[in-house]
């Protein structure tokens, strides 16, 4: 009887603290600024250094995007002084603190205070730990990171190794609040056609447009004034993994035979020899894939400018995937259009993805 007792007790406890937890959550301001802007509290003299700490921080948040033909860095970050934090700056989308035990300066204090000791006493104990991600602290809608260590060097050496690591977390954060406002009206009709017709799924944004629909190959795009942005998926049967060794060569065969002039075939997208193709393997939606990022241009130098793509393989079909976005813009900055593409891109579905398995379904 007494266990029953202590069991009914621990879940009207459960529930009682999720009920505080959602009333904290409906008294929380709503999070404010753009996906990819970063208020970062860290204390000023470690942020000043040039070799150290501040260094590897700027190295990982302010580090330019690849593939862009001006240099635009991954965030936009704010340095703000952690005595200075007021309720404006904390109701930020994006926020990171660090913190360090062996800084002893007034600024280091105050970040040390948004800690429990019983926390403080586990980063001494424990150098493994270095990181702690939370939503909502402050505001609703928030992504918060918290980065701390014992030291400074143990901190710099844990954020240089754990980089890419850093990074993704809210480069994922930017892409769901990005496609949140992307996708309030997306284009059913077109994604069930092209679903219909390729076995494949994308969501499509409002504004954009089918423009060419082969065989094994579907190009969208958006336009306006002064800015073209397009997609395109293609798809060929899975016969060899050297391919993810030739992905710019590989990208020529797709355009040169796809995205051409109709009046003058000769005219067609190419690579731009400028930079190199950045590439870098990754798991797309667990899948493995290959993300590179580059320049384009189109053949007669008319036009140019950066491109993201996706080279995927689903075995169970036997069906290796190329997506891409890319983007025409002069003279303006491409970051946001650029983000915007990836953002689609991410929910891009094989066959195999959206085609249950014979097997599972029985």
């Amino acid at each position: 009887m007494h266990k029953y007792i202590l069991i009914l007790l621990a879940i009207a406890f459960g529930c009682s603290e999720s009920a505080r937890e959602k009333n904290r959550k409906d008294m929380l301001p709503t999070a404010r600024g753009e996906a990819d802007e970063i208020i970062l509290v860290a204390d000023s003299t470690q942020w000043a250094d040039s070799l150290g700490l501040g260094e590897e921080l700027r190295k990982t948040f302010m580090a330019p995007m690849l593939g862009l033909p001006q240099d635009e860095s991954l965030f936009n970050v704010s340095k703000v002084n952690p005595r200075r934090l007021n309720s404006v700056l904390k109701s930020a989308k994006n926020m990171v603190f660090v913190m360090t035990l062996d800084s002893k300066t007034a600024d280091s204090r105050v970040l040390q205070r948004f800690f429990t000791d019983q926390s403080l006493n586990q980063i001494k104990r424990d150098t493994s730990i270095f990181m702690r991600t939370q939503r909502d602290v402050f505001a609703k809608g928030q992504t918060v990171m918290f980065l701390f260590s014992a030291t400074e060097d143990q901190l710099e050496k844990k954020i240089s190794y754990n980089r890419s690591q850093i990074r993704e977390f809210f480069e994922a954060s930017a892409r769901e609040t990005i496609k949140d406002k992307l996708f309030n009206s997306p284009k059913k009709q077109l994604t069930q056609r092209i679903k219909d017709t390729h076995n494949v799924e994308l969501t499509i944004p409002y504004g954009w447009e089918k423009a060419r629909d082969l065989k094994n190959f579907v190009w969208l795009r958006k336009m306006d004034a002064e800015t073209e942005q397009s997609i395109f998926i293609y798809y060929e049967p899975y016969t060899d993994r050297g391919i993810f060794n030739e992905i710019g060569e590989f990208r020529d065969k797709i355009t040169q035979r796809n995205l051409y002039d109709g009046e003058n075939p000769e005219v067609h997208i190419k690579r731009q020899d400028i930079i190199p193709v950045f590439t870098e393997r990754v798991n797309f939606n667990g899948h493995f894939a290959v993300e590179a990022r580059g320049l384009w241009k189109i053949s007669d130098n008319s036009r140019g400018g950066p491109f993201v793509s996706y080279t995927i393989v689903d075995e169970e079909v036997g069906l290796v995937y190329y997506v891409e976005g890319y983007v025409d813009s002069p003279g303006t900055r491409k970051k946001n259009l650029v983000r915007e593409l990836e953002a689609i891109l991410s929910t891009f579905k094989t066959k195999g993805d959206i085609t249950p398995n014979q097997e599972d379904a029985s």
